[in-house]
């Protein structure tokens, strides 16, 4: 009777340890959960700020902060075109490069010396005001360049290995009148030590460095070892992955333009610019009545919605974006707690292992054996991001779906 007794205490607390065992199971799934969302939030109102720092910098000067390469030198905006390029259109294929992750930080906070953007605002780890910056802190006005006047390189390649097409921002000039220009901003408070990192620097250049696990650019802060402080910034999520910022496409040499409604690059042909052309910020879901149709009519008269596998006659792609896209003209977007981001079209491919779309070009020297020289970003081949694509990016449901993104108006 002793001994059954004993079996009995056995399983019963067998029993006791399964349960205890499965209810911290739940619970660390719960708060895995829970951090989750707090890291979600906590992005969408990094987003939100930057959102209302982009308002008020343009209120200032005019015009939205242009776009920047990794190298911390300006692209100018891009004339359209309708050419097909590898069966698809040019200018489209080149929109989804169109973007930056060091704009932000430029332009909405500023940092340096004054030699570079005005009054050398340099944060601490701490997120404290650097005692030996100048004491007027800001950054000095863009002009109406947006590019503080700087040199614009258009040569070959030269032995500093400084690329051509783009506005070298080392080289930053006082305005047309001599003097520096006043200071403005800073519009961007940063409310978090973490969220100011710099991009890998060597030999005054971006070191092309890639995070294997987002594809994105490498992001160091103080403290790293591989940490620069000349090195360009960049504003991240809460996961530490860097922010993009998306603008609308502008006429070359006028940051502050816009491509009129009736404008015809080509005969026949009217290009009004929208942020739609950009498939990433498209929604995994929409409500009930935001969806809206949105097409790009190539030279040969194929309509493009994004680069999926739709196809129907002469339509390719899914059209579908949502509403605010047709009237807002800049955005912000992370990839969120997965950290991935899938380019080319509005949702993932299920059951594609890895995108066709595969590219090892990137804003430097041409990886590919059939180009030769390089890449003139912001003119032939806008790349401003350069995240590697060449070993395929995951094309799974999950890549896009926790995106978030912040659409400005």
């Amino acid at each position: 009777m002793t001994h059954r007794r004993g079996a009995f205490t056995l399983i019963e607390i067998l029993v006791t340890m399964g349960i205890i065992i499965i209810l911290i199971g739940l619970l660390v799934v719960a708060a895995g959960g829970a951090r989750q969302a707090a890291l979600a939030s906590t992005t969408s109102a990094r987003l939100d700020a930057l959102s209302q720092a982009v308002t008020r910098f343009e209120a200032d000067t005019g015009y939205l902060p242009p776009l920047l390469d990794n190298d911390r030198a300006g692209i100018d905006g891009l004339e359209p075109t309708r050419n097909s390029a590898g069966g698809r259109p040019a200018y489209l294929t080149a929109a989804q490069r169109r973007y930056s992750y060091t704009s932000p930080a430029e332009y909405l906070l500023g940092y340096g010396t004054e030699a570079e953007d005005g009054y050398g605002i340099r944060y601490l780890a701490n997120n404290q005001v650097d005692p030996d910056s100048d004491t007027e802190f800001g950054l000095r006005r863009p002009g109406d360049d947006g590019f503080w006047n700087a040199s614009w390189n258009d040569d070959s390649l030269n032995g500093q290995g400084v690329q051509v097409g783009r506005y070298e921002l080392s080289e930053r000039r006082p305005d047309r009148s001599g003097a520096r220009g006043t200071v403005i901003g800073p519009y961007l408070e940063l409310d978090d030590p973490g969220m100011l990192g710099a991009l890998g620097w060597e030999d005054g250049a971006w070191d092309g460095s890639i995070d294997p696990a987002t594809n994105q650019p490498m992001v160091f802060f103080p403290g790293d070892n591989e940490y620069e402080e000349s090195a360009p910034k960049v504003i991240v999520d809460a996961w530490g992955t860097p922010i993009r910022y998306y603008r609308l496409n502008h006429p070359p040499g006028q940051p502050g333009g816009r491509y009129a409604a009736d404008y015809e690059p080509a005969p026949g042909w009217r290009y009004s610019p929208s942020m739609a052309e950009h498939f990433a910020l498209r929604p995994w879901e929409l409500d009930e009545g935001e969806s809206v149709t949105w097409w790009f009519t190539d030279s040969g008269g194929e309509r493009w919605g994004d680069y999926s596998d739709v196809e129907s006659g002469q339509t390719h792609g899914d059209p579908t974006i949502g509403r605010s896209l047709l009237t807002s003209r800049f955005a912000f977007l992370s990839s969120g707690a997965n950290r991935r981001i899938y380019d080319w079209a509005r949702v993932d491919f299920p059951g594609l292992a890895t995108t066709e779309y595969s590219d090892a070009r990137g804003d430097h020297a041409a990886a590919d054996p059939a180009a030769s020289g390089w890449y003139e970003d912001g003119r032939d081949l806008p790349w401003l991001g350069r995240p590697l694509y060449d070993s395929g990016v995951l094309a799974t449901e999950e890549a896009n779906r926790d995106n978030i993104v912040e659409v400005g108006q």
